[in-house]
């Protein structure tokens, strides 16, 4: 059928350039158009700023009453005079960022500067470069043109079998975390909530944070444990450092790659849970749901952090611990549940939790997303919200269509949905040459290094 359609474009070869050649005269205009609206965007704000500082009634009134009223101009043009000149420094950033045509993961960086651009609070005079004093993650070079050798990640997380765990345990008042080594026992069974658990978690896993250094993952139905949950996990315990690691589970994981978890994390703590089957006098029907109202529930009886299982963490979360709850905003414009931050008995949960008396078991992100956004912006003082969706939720067309520069996040969503097959075929060898944004997130996890390797 194309040797009929297009007989020009017979060999593959051919094919193959033709399309390149379509695919980077299509980002190139991307990036043109993208900037010069930009361009625009910031003559748009230059002009309306000079017409309100002539046409202001009020400034003309005053100059005419007082010298106090000329002292309150001063000061409403400084301001103007400030913001023009960080829209000045933002289009210089900006222009420093996209320098080379071809960098469309920078999308990231701009989005960020934007946000701080338009901080009503920002009284400083001269523009921040928001990531001046940040050490970016995987270094800066994304060219990916150079392979360096692997290390023998398969002998670092297997160790020969020798396995190490901690172990919670609670006599009345005595509370302790025991490290046991060589552990072939089965673990002791928790439920939830737990009395021992709680214990430990106010007396040896909170310190001056106001959110506990603990993470939450759920675990309900039979799925295979597959390789993408064990690195999910296992970033989660190497980057954030947690006191301890709950896995609430209905039937507990099995199989080769949660064998290599319990070997590489030792204060992994599986937790027996029965997940909620009726909310609201209504029958929960998706699993999903399940999982959505049991991850309030934790937060609000423990505090600390959530994490799905296919949420990977790249660097510690201790930014947000001290405020009361924290979640991101993903690149459809609603919250990401992927990941909460929250404090015990948090307001906030509390009233998302409250929600569910309307719940709508037919409508998916209803009462989930959907209400935590609206939650939001009705009370805006009880969470923290971080409003760029890099930060934790790249456009999930980015996992594994791009390399998507992923230096200033704090972690990705992997988004399972329609993914499964390409996910099961991950692997230490398989990583080591997938040259996408998963292969060099999963490469930085597990080899300290992103970059491509044999």
């Amino acid at each position: 059928m194309l040797k009929n359609k297009y007989p020009t474009l017979i060999k593959s070869k051919e094919i193959y350039m033709y399309v390149m050649k379509s695919s980077w005269r299509m980002s190139s205009h991307l990036l043109v158009v993208f900037t010069s609206l930009f361009v625009i965007f910031v003559i748009i704000q230059f002009i309306h700023i000079l017409v309100e500082m002539q046409s202001n009634p009020k400034y003309k009134a005053e100059n005419k009453e007082n010298k106090t009223c000329v002292t309150n101009e001063s000061r409403e043009l400084t301001k103007l005079k400030t913001r023009l000149s960080r829209m000045q420094s933002l289009l210089t950033l900006v222009h420093r960022i996209t320098k080379g045509g071809k960098r469309q993961e920078e999308s990231c960086h701009i989005e960020t500067a934007l946000l701080l651009l338009n901080q009503k609070e920002g009284t400083e005079t001269i523009f921040k470069d928001p990531f001046e004093d940040f050490t970016p993650l995987g270094g800066t070079d994304w060219s990916f043109r150079t392979y360096i050798p692997c290390s023998n990640i398969s002998s670092k997380f297997r160790k020969n079998g020798r396995r190490r765990q901690i172990i919670p345990s609670c006599h009345n008042d005595d509370v302790k975390l025991e490290m046991k080594d060589n552990f072939n026992q089965t673990f002791p069974l928790f439920g939830f909530p737990d009395n021992c658990l709680q214990k430990v978690i106010d007396q040896l896993c909170t310190t001056h944070f106001l959110v506990p250094n603990i993470l939450h993952y759920i675990w309900l139905g039979k799925g295979s444990f597959d390789f993408m949950y064990f690195v999910s996990i296992y970033s989660g315990y190497k980057n954030q450092h947690p006191c301890l690691i709950f896995l609430y589970y209905d039937t507990l994981p099995s199989g080769e790659w949660w064998n290599v978890l319990l070997l590489s994390v030792p204060n992994i703590i599986p937790v027996k849970v029965n997940p909620p089957s009726k909310i609201g006098g209504k029958q929960i029907v998706f699993v999903q749901h399940k999982s959505d109202i049991l991850r309030l529930q934790i937060l609000t009886k423990y505090g600390g952090i959530y994490l799905d299982t296919d949420q990977l963490l790249l660097t510690s979360l201790d930014k947000f611990r001290n405020r009361e709850c924290t979640m991101g905003m993903a690149a459809d414009g609603y919250f990401g549940s992927a990941v909460i931050i929250a404090g015990k008995n948090s307001a906030f949960i509390k009233k998302w939790m409250d929600s569910y008396s309307a719940y709508k078991p037919n409508l998916w992100g209803e009462n989930s997303v959907i209400m935590a956004t609206k939650l939001a912006k009705q009370y805006p003082k009880l969470i923290h919200v971080e409003k760029h969706y890099c930060s934790f939720y790249p456009h999930q067309t980015y996992l594994s269509d791009h390399n998507y520069k992923w230096s200033h996040s704090y972690g990705i969503h992997i988004y399972k949905p329609g993914r499964e097959k390409q996910l099961k075929q991950l692997n230490f060898s398989s990583i080591r040459k997938l040259n996408n944004t998963l292969g060099a997130a999963f490469r930085f996890v597990l080899f300290d290094n992103k970059e491509l390797c044999s």
